[in-house]
């Protein structure tokens, strides 16, 4: 009988040491499922900034590009005058 409730005891407490590892494998699985989509969204916000940057640039590019355009078009109207004059 002794040996039989060692062996229960024992049992037991294999069981406990298993459950508590079990769990503690469950643990670190979920912390790091949530740091990786804490990360995760971090990237797509810093993703989406950096596209309404792009955005933003793109505008200015082609603010500039028609900027240029017209300044083009001035200087050949003027080339034009001084090829005339001239």
């Amino acid at each position: 009988m002794l040996m039989t409730e060692s062996l229960s005891h024992f049992l037991d407490t294999a069981l406990g040491v298993i459950l508590a590892v079990i769990g503690w494998m469950i643990k670190k699985l979920s912390d790091r499922l949530e740091n990786d989509e804490k990360r995760l969204t971090r990237i797509e916000v810093e993703l989406a900034a950096q596209s309404e940057r792009d955005t933003a640039v793109e505008n200015r590019m082609t603010g500039l590009e028609t900027s240029v355009k017209e300044i083009n078009q001035k200087l050949d109207r003027m080339m034009e005058m001084l090829m005339k004059r001239g």
